[in-house]
């Protein structure tokens, strides 16, 4: 019998947002490609989610039930084990793609041969507007990347992305470790720039939205979590190189993590990150200048 899947799994994850996770599926239905299915994988919503999905005459949206973990990495890999596509692409359900996100990416993909993809991204307020000055420069570099992004030349989110269900298998999903909140998904690109070559899209393909229920909004220390994305990295690589920049970047991280623990009254931590940041030789310029911003901060409040 021939193969009746659709082209693309989309994965949806959700906790509570049914307002905003309505124009994200209709961000998706008004996609020019047409072949996919969508999983909305409900982490335990009780503001009516999976009712409202069950009553959508699409066919092609389903919704994934499941028991509240409040763990995004795992409720992504839920959604991705749910489906059926050659292609899986994710998609936060407070964000929106533009139009012809996956007709551009999958030409371009299967033009170059490539397994993998993202795109630029632009930010918007909670009414949908553009926020100009937030979005920033988009910089497209194709190839080998993982140098790139480890010393952040490039940002890859994983809203643009587009890849092999053959290679995120591969890859074994998204690493569920708690301490990776929020974080799991550029812990994510960077395997995923080390097993294959990545295919830049130039164009903008999706809108990131500003507004105060995002998840990084509960962050009370990011830069902490980010530290830990490269400490993870440089437990599992075996590559010198690419672990001095990893090192590098990290004291970079917890130059700011202790700044930041400073403004919170946490000095012991504080502390204790700044030696820490200290055993790198490569970051002492940075770090005397996050202290001396700690104190210019102080002295001017």
């Amino acid at each position: 019998m021939p193969d009746t899947s659709p082209l693309v799994t989309i994965v949806i994850p959700t906790f509570n947002r049914l307002s905003l996770l309505k124009e994200t599926v209709a961000s998706i239905i008004t996609q020019t490609f047409t072949d996919w299915e969508l999983i909305v994988a409900d982490d335990g919503s009780d503001d009516g989610t999976a009712e409202w999905i069950h009553s959508l005459p699409d066919k092609r949206i389903q919704v994934l039930e499941l028991a509240h973990c409040g763990n995004i990495a795992a409720v992504r890999n839920a959604g991705a084990r749910a489906g059926k596509g050659k292609w899986i692409a994710f998609l936060d359900s407070d964000d929106m793609w533009l139009p012809a996100k996956l007709e551009i990416q999958l030409r371009l993909l299967q033009q170059e041969g490539k397994r993998w993809s993202y795109g630029g991204f632009e930010f918007m307020n909670e009414e949908g507007e553009m926020i100009p000055k937030k979005s920033g420069q988009y910089n497209p570099v194709s190839g080998w990347i993982i140098r790139q992004l480890i010393k952040n030349e490039v940002a890859v989110d994983v809203g643009s992305m587009l890849l092999e269900r053959k290679l995120f298998e591969e890859l074994g999903g998204f690493n569920t470790d708690p301490r990776l909140f929020c974080r799991e998904d550029y812990e994510f690109t960077l395997r995923l720039a080390l097993k294959a070559e990545a295919l830049a899209v130039p164009n903008v393909l999706y809108r990131i939205r500003e507004h105060g229920g995002r998840s990084t909004k509960a962050l009370s220390n990011g830069y902490e979590l980010s530290a830990f994305v490269y400490e993870h990295f440089i437990s599992t690589s075996d590559d010198k190189f690419l672990n001095k920049l990893a090192s590098r970047e990290r004291a970079h991280e917890l130059a700011e993590a202790s700044v930041k623990n400073m403004e919170l009254g946490n000095r012991l931590k504080a502390i204790n990150q700044l030696f820490d940041a200290a055993r790198s030789g490569d970051s002492v310029r940075h770090l005397l200048s996050t202290i001396q911003h700690y104190f210019f901060k102080r002295k001017r409040a």
